[in-house]
C-alpha cells in the first residue's frame, strides 16, 4: 500500500467518519449528501452489478428502498442471471409490516433470488448501513437521518471488511415469518 494510501485505512470500528476521509483523498469515490444521491447511486450500484448484492439496513428505510426505481433495479439483477444473489439483512422489519413496501413484495415473488432475514435483537450489530455489490463496490451511509456518506466503485479491501460483518451477521440471523407471503 502506497504511503499516502495507508492514512485513508481505519479499522472497521471507527468507520464513522472514514466516509469523509476517503472522499476526501480518492478521485474515484463520490460524496453523498442527500436521499435522492442515495438512492440514484443505488440504482447504479445494483444495474452496475453481475453476482452477489448484500444490503445491511436499519429497516429498508421507505423513502429509499420502497422508491419504484429502486425495486425495479433490484428485481432486474436478481433476474439478470441464475448466478445473481441478493440478500438482505435488517434489524427491525415492523416498518415493513406497517405498511405496505416494495421490497416486502419483491422478495416474496423472487424468494428464490432474494432473501431477507431479521438480525436478532441480541446480536450486536453496527449502526451504519451499507450495500456491498461483487465484492467490489461498497456503498456505505454512516448517517440516515442526513444521508450521508460515500459510494466506491471499486474498493475490494473494504468491500471485504464489510463483507465479512455482514456474513458474520447473516450465520446470526433468521427469516422473518410475518413476511411470508401466505399461500393458499
Amino acid at each position: 500500500m502506497p504511503p499516502r494510501a495507508s492514512r485513508l485505512w481505519k479499522p472497521i470500528s471507527t468507520i464513522s467518519g472514514w466516509c469523509r476521509i476517503l472522499a476526501e483523498h480518492s478521485s474515484d469515490s463520490r460524496s453523498l449528501n442527500d436521499l435522492e444521491g442515495f438512492r440514484s447511486t443505488f440504482i447504479e450500484l445494483a444495474e452496475e452489478s453481475r453476482r452477489e448484492l448484500f444490503i445491511f439496513s436499519e429497516s429498508l428505510a421507505h423513502p429509499l428502498y420502497h422508491h419504484r426505481a429502486v425495486a425495479e433495479a433490484l428485481s432486474a439483477f436478481a433476474r439478470s442471471s441464475r448466478f445473481a444473489v441478493v440478500r438482505i439483512l435488517v434489524r427491525d422489519t415492523e416498518p415493513m409490516l406497517r405498511r405496505f413496501h416494495r421490497l416486502r413484495e419483491l422478495t416474496q415473488r423472487l424468494s428464490s433470488r432474494i432473501e431477507l432475514r431479521r438480525i436478532q435483537a441480541t446480536v450486536d450489530t453496527p449502526d451504519w448501513e451499507f450495500a456491498i455489490a461483487d465484492g467490489r463496490r461498497v456503498l456505505f451511509c454512516d448517517d440516515r437521518q442526513q444521508w450521508r456518506g460515500v459510494y466506491r466503485p471499486d474498493d475490494p479491501a473494504r468491500a471485504a471488511k464489510l463483507g465479512d460483518t455482514f456474513r458474520q451477521d447473516w450465520s446470526l440471523a433468521t427469516a422473518d415469518p410475518n413476511l411470508r407471503r401466505l399461500q393458499l
